[in-house]
């Protein structure tokens, strides 16, 4: 090029199998710059012509009467003579003397490929270093949640040792069973998030009977109310709704549910039922008049050791892996509430009707 950024010989046309126009191009017009292409008198007469990284270089470079080496920069290169693909590219211009006239050589390097192993390179970096933060906060969580209920289990264990009266001893008893039970259950949620992320969670795809399936998690959650302060009625349904997904994972969703509705619902009435979101849809809720949540509490409710009331017995795990099942199960599940009003649970799952069973 010279110095007015004229091209004066280029291999493009070689390398892009076009035909010259026989038009004097400038740099920008040859590259297909946007500013270049947009204005009437192409390159060197747009507005942004002045901003321009590329004409600023070789300025420099022509006024310094020296070389410049790896700009970047994105640019539309031809393939054809109506299509252009976008592409990262390093230009280096090397200053000479001809003739006594002052030209440049341009060198235009495609390093699409580049950076495209580089942002994959990036970005599979900080996957890693997000997953290092995850799993050592995971582990911080789980030493501090399985410490806790062992404590309590050696502190009244010793206790039981030393109690003097039969009521003491059923007393420690009872809080020693209670933390033993929230151990094993918190160790079971582990067990089980780590086998569904591994991928290693069983799924057993059957015909279910949604009907049937309600009315037994139904059944067993009314032995788990101990008040008459609180009712619980399967109260929509469709008159016969056979479908194909995994029986027993469908089961440990709604009953993590409904016990959950049970902790938090000291008085009012609790609802399980489904219905017909869309011909292909199905569309489970457990609703409460419990003691509900705030819209900030309902952003995080479904993530890892999240509780917001310490004083009720749970691992904190529970609605995560509710979370990850239904979406391995190819649904969705989220939540509304609001403090005071309660809360309702809800999750779908792909319908497809299947024969009676």
């Amino acid at each position: 090029i010279d110095s007015d950024f004229k091209v004066l010989k280029t291999n493009y046309y070689d390398l892009t199998h076009l035909s010259p126009d026989g038009k004097e191009k400038r740099v920008g017009d040859l590259l297909q710059c946007r500013n270049a292409l947009s204005a009437k008198g192409g390159c060197g007469t747009h507005a942004f012509c002045q901003e321009c990284p590329v004409r600023g270089a070789i300025g420099n470079a022509f006024r310094q009467k020296k070389e410049f080496t790896d700009l970047q920069s994105s640019l539309n290169i031809a393939i054809d003579e109506h299509e252009f693909v976008k592409c990262d590219v390093m230009i280096s211009g090397v200053f000479m003397t001809l003739d006594s006239e002052e030209r440049m050589v341009l060198t235009v390097h495609d390093i699409t490929s580049i950076k495209q192993t580089e942002e994959a390179l990036a970005e599979a970096k900080e996957k890693a270093e997000n997953a290092d933060r995850s799993k050592s906060a995971f582990l911080a969580n789980m030493s501090h949640e399985i410490r806790t209920p062992l404590n309590a289990i050696v502190g009244f264990s010793e206790l039981l040792a030393a109690a003097n009266t039969e009521e003491e001893k059923a007393q420690y008893q009872e809080i020693i069973k209670m933390n033993a039970d929230l151990l094993l259950q918190l160790v079971n949620d582990i067990l089980d998030m780590s086998k569904i992320e591994s991928g290693m969670y069983d799924f057993h795809v059957t015909q279910v009977d949604a009907n049937q399936l309600m009315s037994e998690v139904e059944q067993v959650a009314r032995l788990r109310i101990r008040t008459d302060e609180v009712s619980l009625s399967f109260a929509e349904r469709l008159p016969q709704c056979v479908f194909h997904t995994d029986k027993n994972r469908l089961i440990q969703v709604l009953t993590n549910l409904v016990v959950n509705a049970i902790k938090f619902t000291s008085q009012g009435e609790i609802q399980i039922g489904y219905r017909l979101q869309d011909a292909h849809t199905l569309y489970f809720y457990v609703s409460d008049t419990g003691c509900g949540m705030s819209a900030e509490q309902c952003e995080h409710v479904f993530e890892r050791f999240v509780k917001y009331n310490t004083f009720i017995q749970g691992t904190g795990l529970g609605l995560s892996i509710c979370k990850m099942i239904i979406e391995k199960l190819g649904g969705e599940i989220g939540v509304q509430s609001e403090s005071g009003k309660g809360s309702v649970f809800w999750f779908t799952l792909p319908y497809r009707a299947s024969a009676s069973l």
